[in-house]
């Protein structure tokens, strides 16, 4: 393999709206940019930036979001389906953009790790190995991954780490490009990039959360009803005061709630691992919510669920989905699991087999239906719909 000529990691600040502007302009000239980001996510629903990383025509610049600075131009940079965006693996990222955005995402991605993939360097490559592989003699310095992106001030160290990976990511593009391009998986590279770009924006609606709860074909009826309306009040709490949802409680603690249907907050204290903060802050607003849905009268109340793997001819399904995705795999040059993981699989057979019609007119297609692997395996995939 060709080894990449080494980028110049050094880098400017973009410290003003008129600097950020002129960078963008240099974008949209350029018709592409790089771009990654710093944040921290640790006690918070939403991700804090705490940093971004430019590169456009082999020149890096980083952005202070905590000075005052308005990224109103980038967002909608980001948003302009006539320039690329290239990311490294970009899923966080994507959603930390939709966040900060207020709701704008980007129309026109690459997608370095996908891109890898599809040219056969391997499946889900991180990006420090896929440096290591491109570049002759780098080692990419993680000592400073574990920094506190939202504490000032940043070392040097510090912005020379996150300025390097968007310096050697802008440089890997066109010559990942000229890979997919000459594999002729452009196109399936470019919607498969957008497809990750789609999943991150969607929103699932409120009301069906408890379907994705693992267990929950354990539960009856009315066990359900609860669940179904603890897992939307979960998560409307944890949007409205920015809170990871494990802090409110885990998907495990779900399930007992849903189990046990305490009637009081006294009761609360028999359910195993629910944290103390939570039964005495917001023990009223639980109880409240499984008082109202046992009021719901039992016709509305959710079906039971099956197990997946306990349903009639799931193995020759799983079995058949699989050896037609291993075909397209081979034909591609790819591995299978870009084509269908055991999770796309069974997540295909959960939306056709568990999934009622109104459930389906509400949620997004699984990713064995979409786009290029439903083109290649629609009469595959048919026969077990």
């Amino acid at each position: 393999m060709t080894k990449l000529t080494h980028p110049d990691t050094g880098y400017r600040y973009i410290s003003s709206a008129e600097a950020l502007t002129e960078f963008c302009q240099r974008a949209r000239v350029a018709g592409s940019f790089a771009i990654d980001t710093e944040f921290v996510r640790r006690k918070t629903y939403f991700a804090k930036l705490g940093l971004v990383q430019l590169n456009v025509d082999g020149d890096t610049f980083i952005i202070d979001p905590l000075y005052d600075i308005d990224l109103a131009n980038l967002w909608q940079l980001i948003a302009d389906p006539d320039v690329i965006t290239v990311l490294h693996a970009g899923g966080e990222d994507i959603e930390l953009f939709f966040h900060q955005s207020n709701g704008e995402k980007p129309r026109a991605v690459f997608d370095t790790q996908i891109a890898a993939g599809f040219t056969g360097m391997g499946s889900s490559l991180g990006y420090a190995n896929l440096v290591e592989q491109l570049f002759d003699g780098v080692t990419l310095d993680k000592s400073q991954s574990r920094t506190d992106w939202l504490k000032r001030p940043l070392s040097e160290e510090q912005l020379a780490y996150a300025a390097a990976d968007v310096s050697f990511l802008n440089t890997m593009y066109p010559w990942l490009a000229a890979q997919v391009a000459e594999a002729h998986v452009a196109d399936i590279v470019t919607e498969e990039s957008q497809l990750q770009v789609n999943k991150r924006t969607q929103t699932i609606p409120k009301h069906l959360l408890y379907l994705f709860v693992g267990n929950a074909w354990q539960l009856n009826q009315k066990q359900l009803q609860v669940m179904r309306a603890l897992a939307a009040w979960r998560v409307e709490k944890a949007v409205s005061e920015n809170m990871p949802l494990g802090f409110i409680f885990k998907d495990g603690v779900l399930i007992e709630l849903a189990r046990k249907m305490p009637e009081s907050k006294s009761d609360l204290h028999k359910i195993r691992d629910l944290a103390p903060m939570t039964r005495k802050y917001s023990g009223s607003e639980i109880i409240d919510q499984i008082a109202l849905a046992l009021a719901d009268d039992a016709s509305t109340w959710p079906q039971t669920l099956q197990r997946l793997d306990d349903m009639p001819n799931y193995k020759t399904a799983f079995n058949g989905i699989k050896k037609a995705a291993q075909g397209l795999a081979s034909m591609l040059g790819i591995d299978t699991a870009l084509v269908a993981s055991r999770k796309q699989i069974n997540d295909f057979l959960m939306y056709h087999w568990q999934f009622s019609a109104d459930h389906r007119a509400e949620l997004p297609r699984p990713d064995l239906q979409q786009g290029w692997r439903w083109r290649a395996l629609e009469s595959e995939l048919k026969e077990y719909i």
